[in-house]
């Protein structure tokens, strides 16, 4: 990844940068803006929460204190006293009597506490007495499933239905109640030994449930009643299953003051708040859930979103147009030494500004002023160096050559032979004539090809060599010019390499010598020198003529060839070879028509 960002263009390295830090930027602005509102939601809404319990577990605390007082109050008058001593001796007559008393009770009772909605006075043989209804003992068992005779202090019950009396959902709250009628007193008790009696208030659980519903914001998830055990007191299981958990009961259970926690029920987390009722040790709770308040921030959610995806996209065009506002003069950095590479740079690129990158291409422009002189220097110093080189090396003459052509001359001065004489001395004149032509690098084909010509009529005047000689050329070519002393140190080569050894008149086919001048297309002559000697170890030919410096006087006039090719050509000119010993060796090289150097 790194890598493949290091090989992007410094503009998209600037906008892809540009993006990323932005993208960045936004993504952390957006998590922490969002961490932080909904931290401060949460906790202004447990802050609620916790005021919603508390002033509910006053007010509750408050009636349930004031309803057991007024219970007290009420259990000390007439009949109360001796129809909870009958029933606790045994003793049930005057049911009638004790029924009209208790209603004339009860109803003021009843009209000063609104949570209150019937009172029942019962035993252990399931009679009922109500201000509503003489007896319910049918009913009893369904109204009170469970064994209510075995709490042995004021116990408040959960919720259930009361349709006996026609009014709903009540909370029962069960008193053990004795009576001794010889101190007068009442006890909260059951007397041992005697029959049990149970005072009961039932208290209206609509009544509860509305309370709490003003109390609630819209947040609260459920805010109940529950047990000390925390079992809920004015829910039932089908409509809240959730509270019923152990989870919840246990964690309701384990505080005894003021608390908040939250406890995880499957994907949901509940935030719960508790608050105790100085009554039978009751507890009111405060439930929220999570998803609510997440609820909540799904606006915030979609608005930072929406935010997002705007800064985004204006950041996205800001940094296009920062990018290319910081690259403009790198792009055209780029182009100029594009240029100077492609040797085009020919009109000067202007930098107005005073920018670090636009000085940067005012010292590229004077510096590649200053090498474009120290480069025509240099190649001022290379032409003449070239010029003075091509001159030696065309110039070399084979002292052994020169050496014996005088000797066959004086040879046949000395036996007579004088016209002899006088035409290999003309032939040698001519051929030194264009060997010795200081000052030309250059001359025709035509005048290069009579200066081979002249080489081979002098070797085999002075040799018993017999070559074959014969010069192929392009009449539309004569004129054109090649370097000078080209093909003479080829035919040179052929006879001392090619014909070397072999023996005269035993050869296959007399020994000759080749050489075509053709035209090889695209401006480029192709001249082929060929033989029928003994054949080129075209390797080793290679390796020689491309040395430094030749392994022996014996290649010198293949590598000079070479260098002298490479001075006035360059790259241009290709020298090859191909080799079928005693049929056609050829040493083939292809020039350009206008050499540079002419």
């Amino acid at each position: 990844m790194i890598k493949w960002f290091s090989n992007l263009k410094v503009r998209y390295q600037l906008l892809i940068g540009m993006i990323f830090i932005t993208f960045a930027a936004l993504i952390l602005i957006s998590q922490l803006s969002y961490t932080y509102f909904y931290r401060r939601n949460t906790s202004e809404v447990l802050k609620k929460a916790e005021s919603s319990v508390h002033m509910a577990g006053a007010s509750l605390s408050s009636q349930f204190n004031s309803l057991s007082t007024a219970t007290n109050h009420l259990l000390v008058n007439e009949p109360f006293p001796q129809m909870i001593s009958d029933i606790n001796n045994r003793n049930f007559t005057g049911y009638a009597k004790y029924f009209s008393e208790i209603t004339s009770l009860t109803e003021p009772f009843l009209q000063n506490h609104d949570l209150v909605s019937n009172v029942l006075i019962c035993g252990e043989d399931k009679i009922v007495f109500s201000p509503s209804s003489l007896g319910i003992s049918n009913y009893f068992d369904k109204l009170f499933p469970e064994d209510i005779w075995s709490y042995p202090q004021i116990n408040v019950l959960p919720t259930r239905h009361s349709s006996s009396f026609r009014q709903g959902d009540v909370i029962p709250i069960a008193y053990p109640v004795s009576s001794n009628l010889t101190t007068s007193s009442l006890i909260y008790r059951d007397q041992p030994g005697g029959r049990k009696a149970r005072f009961l208030l039932l208290i209206d659980t609509a009544q509860i449930r509305a309370y709490f519903e003003r109390m609630s914001n819209r947040y609260t998830y459920c805010m109940y009643l529950a047990d000390e055990n925390g079992n809920p007191l004015d829910l039932s299981k089908d409509q809240y299953p959730d509270f019923f958990l152990p989870e919840i009961k246990t964690w309701i259970s384990r505080e005894e003051s003021t608390a908040a926690g939250t406890v995880r029920q499957g994907p949901e987390e509940l935030f719960l708040t508790m608050e105790p009722v100085s009554f039978c040790n009751l507890k009111v709770v405060h439930v929220t859930r999570k998803s609510a308040l997440l609820g909540d921030t799904k606006e915030l959610r979609s608005f930072f979103i929406l935010v997002w995806f705007a800064c985004f996209l204006a950041s996205v065009l800001l940094s296009l147009a920062l990018s290319n506002l910081l690259t403009r003069n790198l792009k055209t950095l780029s182009k100029i030494i594009e240029k100077i590479n492609d040797s085009t740079y020919q009109k000067r690129t202007e930098f107005p500004h005073t920018d670090e990158i636009s000085l940067l291409g005012i010292q590229l422009n004077r510096m590649y002023d200053t090498i474009q002189l120290q480069l025509e220097q240099i190649k001022e110093e290379e032409r003449k160096k070239a010029r003075a080189e091509i001159q030696m090396m065309s110039e070399q003459i084979n002292p052994h050559f020169l050496y014996n052509t005088l000797e066959c001359i004086h040879f046949q001065v000395l036996n007579g032979h004088g016209q002899t004489a006088g035409e290999m001395l003309e032939s040698l004149g001519r051929y030194l004539r264009t060997t010795l032509n200081v000052g030309k690098t250059f001359v025709s084909v035509e005048k290069e090809v009579e200066h081979v010509t002249l080489y081979m009529e002098i070797m085999n005047r002075h040799s018993a060599s017999g070559i074959q000689f014969k010069a192929d050329v392009d009449p539309s070519l004569k004129d054109l010019l090649v370097m000078k002393v080209l093909l003479q140190p080829l035919a040179e080569n052929c006879i001392k390499h090619g014909f070397s050894g072999m023996v005269t008149g035993f050869e296959p086919v007399p020994p000759q010598i080749i050489i075509s001048v053709t035209s090889a297309g695209n401006g480029r002559i192709r001249i082929q020198v060929s033989d029928n000697g003994k054949g080129i170890d075209i390797k080793k030919a290679s390796a020689l003529m491309r040395a430094e410096s030749p392994e022996s006087k014996n290649h010198f006039g293949l590598h000079n060839i070479y260098k002298r090719l490479q001075t006035c050509y360059g790259g241009q000119a290709i020298i090859s070879f191909t080799s079928i010993p005693y049929l056609e060796n050829s040493i083939i090289i292809e020039i350009p028509v206008n050499p540079t150097g002419s």
